[in-house]
């Protein structure tokens, strides 16, 4: 690994690729589609380009109350759904808290990752009772699994969408193919078997608006190579030079 390699992100979809791409210099971003499978492809692919260290970015599910959308996690533990801890990198992740805190509300709490969208309140709420995780993805935990084996650094930053007490729609789930992208068939057929979800998707296309403001924040605040190392100003040629006495 050179130490300007780039910063490899994965993403579960393709919205979320499309913002990192926009938004963060001296990165690759792959994405494969949504789930552990998916992600573990992508960051097997990047780690293989000799990438400097793996971000999980994207989006997530509250598990608690105090979580509304928007709010960006960055977690210091993630969690699989057996129970496995992988530990994120702790100086990238102080750079990135520090940075991010600057403009968003931000947390370092667990966070878990899921092989299946969490659609109801009692789905979320058992998930945090069995793990403790404030927020629930379907990613990070097969990132780290892979930063772990090639020996990279990992991070996640993830920013809540929908928030525990909001219940996900069925034409939620059927508008996101399995690359990411958007399902338009699928959404318009479950919209016709159950045309008075039309309001919750409403509600989730504004939260959902909340949660890529704070993404594109997020990728702009970390700066380039997504914080991987600590940028060193370039020395100020007007600045004497201080001479230590010997």
């Amino acid at each position: 690994m050179q130490q300007d390699s780039p910063a490899g992100i994965v993403t579960g979809l393709q919205l979320e690729a499309r913002i990192a791409r926009r938004v963060v210099e001296g990165a690759v971003t792959v994405c494969a589609g949504p789930g552990p499978a998916r992600a573990r492809e992508a960051a097997e692919w990047l780690a293989a380009q000799g990438v400097g260290g793996l971000v999980s970015f994207g989006m997530a599910a509250g598990l608690v109350a105090e979580l509304g959308a928007g709010v960006v996690i960055v977690p210091a533990t993630v969690l699989s759904e057996t129970g496995t801890e992988f530990v994120t990198d702790l100086g990238w992740r102080e750079r990135l808290l520090e940075r991010l805190r600057t403009e968003l509300v931000c947390t370092d709490a667990p966070l878990v990752t899921v092989r299946q969208p969490l659609a109801t309140y009692l789905e979320k709420v058992a998930l945090w009772a069995r793990t403790q995780a404030i927020a629930a993805d379907m990613e990070s935990a097969a990132i780290a699994a892979v930063a772990r084996r090639v020996r990279l650094p990992f991070t996640a930053v993830r920013v809540i969408c929908d928030p525990v007490d909001f219940p996900l729609p069925p034409a939620a789930l059927a508008a996101v193919d399995a690359k990411g992208r958007l399902n338009l068939p699928g959404l318009l057929r479950a919209l016709w078997q159950r045309p008075r979800q039309i309001w919750r998707l409403g509600e989730l296309a504004r939260l959902s608006g909340l949660a890529r403001r704070s993404m594109h924040a997020a990728g702009r605040l970390a700066g380039p190579r997504f914080g991987l190392t600590a940028t060193v100003p370039a020395p100020d040629p007007h600045r004497p030079i201080a001479h230590t006495r010997r």
